[in-house]
């Protein structure tokens, strides 16, 4: 779902569509003789509470084209 508001003057459709999404992510240390980790992460939309888990930046990509979508 998607906050809408009524300023035509500002979308092409006469609505303007936002969303909003929060996105975490954190390191974990797969080897500490290497120092090396792993980035994961989470994103979050907003307006509908849906989140993924992610492990690459693809993933944020994805998540965030499912709403892009014409309304």
């Amino acid at each position: 779902m998607s906050e809408i508001a009524s300023d035509p003057s500002d979308s092409v459709h006469g609505k303007l569509i936002i969303h909003s999404f929060i996105i975490r992510m954190w390191l974990e240390q797969s080897d500490e003789k290497a120092c090396r980790g792993i980035w994961r992460g989470r994103i979050i939309h907003i307006p509908g509470n849906e989140q993924q888990y992610f492990t690459d930046m693809k993933s944020i990509a994805s998540f965030v084209k499912s709403y892009l979508k014409d309304g």
